[in-house]
């Protein structure tokens, strides 16, 4: 009987644990779980530090793409304005070489104000002459059309100029945009304020003002014919005759009289006799030398009679304008400039005769105003006053009426605006008082003469 060869058992727990042993000599160790972490943060760290860079790189290419385009938007509307300031309707290679000397005219008037200064007149000119042909000549703009400048009156305060200009036949355009009185005006005051030139001529830029003027007064102004100026230096100057003597019949004739700076002016013209040749002539007065409508004055017609007009003006620069449709002999006229002292406010009125009117007469007078005249002629005589203008706003009124603004003579009160009115005092000496609480424009102008005769008005 065979005996049976045991086999020997095998210890698979001490082998599966030998190979498991093996096994983890062979694996790599892992990394500790807190250095794990630190490489992922360091990781996470520097991606987005790129991303940040990156992003802020993209902006500063947007931001710089946006300047360029701001830029360049800045540069094509400067390019546009500039060329539609130019734009007419011809091209700059179309432009006639002969329109200065064959284009239609264009004159311009206007004034400056300057500060008190020692500069003789002449010298002024011819520096204020000199800096406007400068400005206008070389203009890219304008320089095409610009012709000549001048200055026709100059004076410590307020210096007057002109402007010369050439149009094509077609040029409403060209009037439109490019010789417009707003941007004539506005180059002229930019060039003082940022050349320093306001500073050197003692301008205020401000002040300069500028207008379409009627040609021939400006040619008159350049030739010197039919143009006379009177300076005021007594108190009252008569001319015999208004005819010019560089001046034919049927032109217009322009007298620019200037007072003392601390006078108003008051006018009388009148002709010799009835008949006169003269049938149609038209006098316009203005407080300016620049003939502008809102400055008129008095405006009257002639027409053959024998008259008389009598005109007070505020200010000391006065314009008066002759005009015929006709020939015309001016011969027969007269003129009488008397100055006026400046009354601010109330005073004392005597004499046989006199005149007085509202402060600032014909311009705004200050706030809340009272002012009181006392006015007495010789013993035993009493007084004519005649109102020749009296404009307070709104209807007229008397008496108890009137509360707010109004004029009271000698006990009696009137308000409002009234046609021309006289009133004949009680006794030689009477009170007028002025009251007023509106700043806008007020005033009256009155006359009055002793009497010692019985009138009634």
């Amino acid at each position: 009987m065979a005996v049976a060869t045991p086999i020997p058992m095998i210890d698979f727990r001490s082998n599966s644990a030998q190979m498991n042993n093996n096994t983890e000599e062979t694996l790599l160790p892992e990394p500790e779980p807190s250095l794990q972490e630190g490489r992922n943060r360091q990781w996470n760290i520097q991606c987005c530090r790129e991303i940040f860079n990156r992003n802020i790189r993209n902006k500063i290419k947007s931001w710089k793409c946006k300047v360029l385009i701001v830029l360049s938007s800045i540069i094509l509307i400067t390019t546009i304005v500039i060329l539609g300031i130019r734009a007419t309707s011809y091209d700059d290679d179309f432009i006639d070489p002969k329109l200065k000397i064959y284009g239609i005219s264009q004159y311009y008037i206007g004034s400056m104000t300057r500060e008190p200064v020692i500069t003789h007149c002449k010298n002024y000119s011819l520096v204020l002459k000199n800096m406007l042909w400068q400005l206008y000549n070389k203009s890219p703009a304008i320089g095409y059309y610009f012709v000549d400048s001048g200055v026709f009156s100059c004076s410590n305060v307020t210096t007057y100029f002109w402007l010369q200009f050439a149009l094509p036949k077609e040029h409403d355009l060209l009037i439109k945009y490019t010789l417009s009185v707003g941007i004539l005006l506005n180059v002229l005051r930019q060039h003082l304020y940022l050349d320093g030139t306001a500073k050197n001529m003692e301008v205020v830029p401000s002040s300069v003002t500028l207008q379409v003027a009627n040609d021939g007064y400006v040619r008159s102004l350049k030739t010197g014919q039919c143009v006379l100026h009177v300076l005021l230096l007594s108190k009252e100057k008569t001319f015999g005759s208004l005819k010019l003597g560089n001046c034919s019949k049927n032109n217009n004739t322009y007298w620019l009289v200037q007072g003392q700076s601390d006078h108003f002016i008051k006018t009388v013209i009148s002709t010799e006799a009835e008949g006169s040749i003269c049938t149609d002539v038209n006098v316009t007065m203005y407080n300016t030398w620049i003939p502008d409508s809102k400055q008129t004055v008095s405006k009257f017609r002639q027409s053959g009679l024998s008259i008389t007009n009598e005109i007070i003006i505020s200010g000391n620069m006065l314009l008066i304008t002759f005009s015929s449709t006709e020939e015309c002999d001016l011969s027969q006229y007269s003129v009488t400039f008397l100055q006026v002292p400046v009354t601010e406010c109330g005073g004392i009125l005597g004499g046989m005769n006199g005149s007085f009117t509202s402060p600032s007469y014909l311009n705004n007078h200050k706030e809340e105003i009272n002012c009181t005249w006392n006015l007495k002629v010789q013993e035993h005589f009493r007084t004519i006053i005649f109102f020749k203008e009296f404009r307070l706003g709104g209807s007229s009124g008397t008496g108890e009426s009137c509360v707010a603004d109004y004029l009271e003579v000698d006990g009696q009160r009137f308000c409002g605006d009234h046609k021309p009115f006289s009133l004949l005092s009680n006794s030689s000496s009477l009170q007028i008082n002025f009251h007023s609480k509106k700043i806008y424009t007020q005033y009256f102008a009155a006359d009055y003469i002793a009497t010692n005769s019985r009138v009634i008005i």
